[in-house]
């Protein structure tokens, strides 16, 4: 943090638990974030020292005003200020996880200020395992709509499912929950001045604490779990740049620890559940998911095809750009792109990404066209399902990619960069 709050955090000098709120340009959602967090903190970890961290990129004073009005009567501590390094959401979490060690925590929150579904009982299902000391992460296991929770659907569960042999299904999250020894180990990795100190924090996090192993001579690796939230309801920013850079930055992080993690993955480890806490009472909507107009999507893909395939020629096996190029003879109405294919897909990305010779940006900016047509076949597929149609739909596609391993290895072990 920087010196007004780190002079804060010494006078304070010691807590239980720290809930952290890394925030960016949040300045219409923050408040009810905070004041959510401090109505769950006095319902049920009243007997808790726990103090309140805003780790803001300061953009606008406007979020800090709006955290700082929130908190006017806390009954806790509320640390507010700048951070510094690299700007971005992943920097802005180190600060706090910092901050907690610092404090000496037991365990740390980390907040997504962006929220608009969270209820006061999020705060204890997330840290009560790891006070307890059965778990060092807890992500969430929630019901994101689409298309905002499209990504974790088709890309990060499926891809760290089939990769690690874990089924964690948000790794993505922006909510979760650390050890203090987790934290430590977070906080000493060389990889704050990549992607990971932007929107590549959680899906590194995830995959660091699935296949890092803190103690060799045991061979136990983190213990990581999912704590059931109930439904996610998200502001996303509604600035076309603003997803692409998310997406350059959380896609490009997890397809590069296809290469620096390759020895779990070339494995082929078996798939195995992952241990998950309850929460607060939910029920399932019984609704169905209502039938989308998916143009636009589709119309992306179709303008990617026309700007990338050059490149794509490049990365894709020559199949697969075949059946590509054949989706775009399809009517939207009834636009079908299949996830096997979707898969092979990915995979051949994946390669080109870490092996080629072609700027790992534009790799990933290319694949973005082949999300949103991706993604628009998803949502036709589970329009008139409950949730629980949709998880179905989404599990077989994560069994696709698993399936679909026995490819990976084969096209690693076999390409050779084309020449530029």
């Amino acid at each position: 943090m920087r010196p007004e709050a780190q002079r804060h955090l010494n006078r304070i000098g010691q807590a239980d638990l720290i809930v952290g709120i890394p925030t960016y340009g949040n300045a219409p959602t923050v408040g009810m974030v905070v004041q959510t967090v401090l109505d769950g903190v006095g319902t049920d970890l009243k007997d808790l020292r726990v103090v309140l961290i805003n780790a803001d990129a300061a953009i606008s004073y406007g979020t800090r005003r709006a955290v700082a009005d929130a908190a006017a009567d806390a009954p806790i501590q509320v640390v507010i200020g700048g951070y510094t390094g690299r700007l971005g959401r992943g920097s802005a979490v180190r600060a706090i996880l910092q901050a907690a060690l610092d404090l000496d925590a037991h365990a740390v929150a980390i907040m997504d200020a962006h929220t608009t579904s969270i209820t006061s009982d999020w705060i204890a299902a997330l840290t009560l395992p790891v006070l307890d000391g059965q778990i060092d992460l807890i992500t969430p296991r929630y019901r994101w709509s689409l298309p905002t929770g499209g990504l974790g659907d088709l890309f990060f569960y499926p891809l760290t499912r089939a990769l690690w042999g874990r089924s964690l299904r948000q790794p993505g999250a922006g909510d979760c929950a650390l050890s203090p020894e987790l934290a430590e180990a977070v906080t000493g990795h060389d990889v704050w001045e990549t992607e990971v100190a932007g929107a590549g924090f959680e899906v590194w996090l995830s995959s660091m604490a699935l296949t890092d192993d803190p103690n060799p001579q045991t061979g136990n690796r983190w213990r990581v779990g999912q704590g059931d939230l109930g439904e996610k309801s998200y502001q996303p920013r509604m600035i076309p740049s603003h997803f692409r850079k998310l997406f350059r930055q959380a896609v490009g992080t997890l397809l590069r620890q296809v290469h620096l993690r390759r020895a779990v993955w070339r494995s082929m480890p078996s798939i195995q559940p992952i241990p998950t806490f309850p929460g607060p009472p939910t029920t399932s909507p019984a609704e169905p998911i209502p039938i989308p107009d998916v143009t636009h999507l589709v119309d992306a893909l179709m303008v990617g095809w026309a700007e990338h395939r050059a490149l794509w020629k490049q990365i894709l096996t020559p199949t697969n750009l075949a059946k590509i190029e054949s989706l775009a003879v399809q009517p939207t109405e009834h636009f079908t792109f299949p996830p096997d294919l979707w898969a092979r897909a990915v995979y051949d990305f994946a390669v080109v990404y870490n092996k080629g010779e072609w700027d790992p940006d534009g790799i990933v900016d290319s694949l973005l066209p082949l999300y949103q047509g991706r993604l628009a076949s998803l949502w036709h597929d589970v329009a008139g399902l409950t949730s629980v149609g949709r998880e179905g739909t989404v599990a077989a596609q994560a069994v696709e990619f698993e399936a679909a391993r026995d490819y990976l290895l084969g096209r690693w072990e076999t390409y050779l960069p084309e020449p530029l």
